[in-house]
C-alpha cells in the first residue's frame, strides 16, 4: 500500500461521529436531483435489460442462424458479454470527465448515447437480409450500450451522495439502485406481455423489436429531467478551491489500487449471482428444458418489484450499521442458496423457477446490491470519486455479470452438469468476502 492510499481507512475523511446525526432535512432541489439520477438510471437498466431479456430467445436465429443451437447461444452471450467490455472504457472516459468537468454534464451524454443505441438495435434487419454486416452492427451498437452505461452509473450515485445528508448518504445513494429493479420490472413486464399477446413467431420475427424502440419516447423523458438539477455540491467546492484533479485516472491507477480491487471484488460477486440467476438461466430454461420463457421473466420481475423495496431499507440500515454486515451477509447467503437454486431450476417447475428468483434477486442479491453504491463511492476523495469508483465498479461487472452467461453456457456445454457453473460462482463469492472482510468501514465517516 501506497502512502497516498493509507487515507484507504478513511479515504472519506476521519471518523466524524456528529456525521450520522447530521440534519435529515433535505431541500426540493436535492429531491429533484434524487428522481432524475434515479429516473435516468431506471431508465437505462431498461435499455440494457431490454437486450438481456430479448437476446437468448430471438437473437440466435435472427443474427447467427448458421450456426449449431450451442455456437448460436455462445454467439449471442458473447454479444452480451461485449456490453460488458465497453463498460470499463465507459467508465473511464466519462469518470475522467465527471472528475475534471462535472458529473451532471457527463449525464446527459450517456443517456442520450444508450437510448438512441437501443433505438437503433430495434431497427435493425436479420442476417438474411443484410448478412454479416448484421451482426457486426448489432456489436457495434451493443458495445456503444456499454460504453453509455458504464459511465452513467458512479457519475449518478456520486451526484446523489455528494449532495446528501451526511447520516443518510447510503440510503439516498440506493435509490439510483433501487431504480434499477424499476427498469427491469419495465423490461421484463413489457416482454413477459408481448409474450403472452403474440405468438412466439410473431415475437421472434418483429415483436421484438418494439421494446427497443420504445426507448426513443424514454430518452426524450429521461434528457428533459436530468436538464433540470444541480451540479454536485462537493465538485463545485473542490472546483472553486482548484482541488480538481488534473488526471483523476492516472491518480487513480498510481495510488488507489486496493480500493479499486476492493470495489471490483464487491461488484464482481453481486453482478455474477445476479445475472447467472437471470440471463443464464433464461437461456438454459427455454432451449434446453424447454420452458416458457414468460416463467423466468415473469419471475424476474416479481424479483425485481420485491428488491426495489427491499433495496432503500437495507440502505437505510446500513447507514446506522454499516456497509460492510449487510455485503458479508449478502455473500455467505448467496454462497450457500447458489446450489439449491440450481436444483429449483432442473425440477422445470415454473412455480419453483419464479420462487427461486424472488429469493435469489429480491433478497439475497439485495443485500448486496443495497449498500454498494456508497460502499464503492466512499472508498475514494471527491477528486477522483467517479474515475475511482467507476473504474472499481465496471471491472467488477465485466468479470462477473458480464461474461457469466457466457461463461455458465460454456461450463454447461463440455459438462452437462450445474456442478461446474457453481464451483465457479463459489470461488468469486469466496474472494469477494476476503476483500470486504479486510475492507474499512466509511459509512460514518465524514465525505472529503
Amino acid at each position: 500500500m501506497t502512502a497516498q492510499e493509507t487515507p484507504l481507512s478513511g479515504a472519506t475523511g476521519t471518523a466524524d461521529p456528529a456525521a450520522p446525526l447530521a440534519s435529515a432535512r433535505t431541500t426540493p432541489a436535492f429531491r429533484r436531483l434524487v428522481v432524475a439520477s434515479s429516473l435516468g438510471s431506471a431508465i437505462e437498466h431498461y435499455d440494457f435489460f431490454i437486450y438481456a431479456f430479448t437476446a437468448p430467445i430471438v437473437f440466435d436465429t435472427f443474427f447467427f442462424p448458421k450456426m449449431d443451437s450451442v455456437a448460436s447461444m455462445v454467439a449471442v452471450y458473447a454479444t452480451f458479454a461485449v456490453g460488458f467490455v465497453a463498460r470499463p472504457l465507459g467508465g473511464m472516459v466519462f469518470g475522467h470527465y465527471g472528475d475534471k468537468i462535472g458529473r451532471k454534464a457527463m449525464l446527459m451524454m450517456t443517456f442520450l448515447l444508450m437510448g438512441i443505441a437501443s433505438f437503433l438495435i430495434g431497427c435493425l434487419p436479420s442476417y438474411d437480409r443484410l448478412g454479416l454486416f448484421a451482426p457486426i452492427a448489432l456489436v457495434t451498437l451493443r458495445f456503444v450500450q456499454g460504453f453509455a452505461f458504464g459511465g452513467e452509473y458512479m457519475n449518478a450515485v456520486s451526484l446523489t451522495l455528494e449532495n446528501a445528508p451526511s447520516g443518510r448518504r447510503g440510503f439516498f445513494a440506493s435509490w439510483v439502485n433501487a431504480s434499477g429493479p424499476m427498469g427491469i420490472i419495465a423490461a421484463s413486464g413489457l416482454i413477459a406481455g408481448l409474450g403472452a399477446l403474440y405468438s412466439r413467431e410473431e415475437f421472434v420475427n418483429w415483436i421484438w423489436r418494439v421494446p427497443f424502440l420504445f426507448s426513443f419516447v424514454l430518452v426524450l423523458i429521461g434528457t428533459y429531467i436530468r436538464a433540470h438539477v444541480d451540479e454536485s455540491l462537493l465538485f463545485r467546492q473542490a472546483k472553486a478551491e482548484s482541488k480538481v484533479a488534473r488526471m483523476p485516472l492516472l491518480e487513480v491507477f498510481a495510488n488507489w489500487k486496493l480500493a479499486t480491487l476492493r470495489g471490483c471484488l464487491a461488484n464482481m460477486v453481486h453482478s455474477t449471482f445476479q445475472y447467472m440467476s437471470t440471463v443464464f438461466v433464461l437461456g438454459y430454461a427455454v432451449k434446453t428444458l424447454g420452458m416458457a420463457p414468460s416463467s423466468v421473466t415473469s419471475g424476474t420481475m416479481l424479483a425485481n418489484i420485491l428488491e426495489m423495496f427491499m433495496v432503500p431499507i437495507i440502505a437505510a440500515y446500513s447507514d446506522r450499521f454499516g456497509r460492510r454486515p449487510f455485503l458479508i451477509l449478502g455473500i455467505v447467503l448467496a454462497a450457500i442458496w447458489y446450489p439449491i437454486f440450481f436444483e429449483l431450476v432442473a425440477t422445470r417447475e415454473a412455480w419453483l423457477l419464479i420462487g427461486g428468483l424472488v429469493v435469489s434477486i429480491g433478497v439475497i442479491h439485495a443485500l448486496m446490491f443495497a449498500p454498494e453504491a456508497a460502499y464503492t463511492a466512499e472508498l475514494f476523495p471527491t477528486s477522483i470519486r467517479v474515475s475511482g469508483s467507476s473504474l472499481g465498479k465496471q471491472l467488477g461487472i465485466i468479470l462477473g455479470g458480464g461474461i457469466a452467461p457466457l461463461v455458465g453456457t460454456a461450463l454447461m456445454g463440455k459438462t452437462g452438469s450445474f456442478t461446474s457453473v457453481i464451483i465457479y460462482f463459489e470461488v468469486i463469492a469466496a474472494l469477494a468476502l476476503i476483500a470486504v472482510v479486510l475492507a474499512p468501514e466509511n459509512a460514518k465517516k465524514a465525505l472529503r
